[in-house]
């Protein structure tokens, strides 16, 4: 009987760290969603368990999308970046070549496209 107590005490105290974390993946809206359904509307979704499932898991679906997109846009923008600096190295080496040729020591390394 105590063990049970503080397994479900333990299970309230986790709620407020599993919806947070849901809210973080994105998850808040077929959440939403999921406890409305067993809810508020209770009778339509024992009426209609196929259509219910399926708006659920289209929901789950946007949200997988969302994810693929945002690791797609954040994958794009670490490979510019990585051509940027490419670019930006290969320019400081010319610059470095060009100014040991003319005999210069000295090389202004404030902006790289100078």
């Amino acid at each position: 009987m105590l063990s049970q107590l503080f397994i479900f005490f333990a299970g309230i105290a986790l709620l407020p760290l599993l919806f947070r974390l849901a809210l973080k993946l994105r998850l808040g809206i077929p959440m939403l969603y999921a406890v409305l359904a067993l809810t508020l509307f209770h009778d339509w979704t024992r009426a209609n368990p196929t259509l219910t499932d399926n708006i659920l898991f289209a929901l789950v679906g946007l949200v997988i999308l969302s994810w693929v997109v945002t690791g797609a846009r954040k994958l794009w923008e670490f490979i510019g970046q990585r051509r940027e600096d490419h670019v930006t190295a290969e320019l400081f080496v010319h610059r470095v070549r060009q100014a040991r040729s003319n005999g210069e020591y000295a090389l202004r390394t404030g902006d790289p496209w100078y």
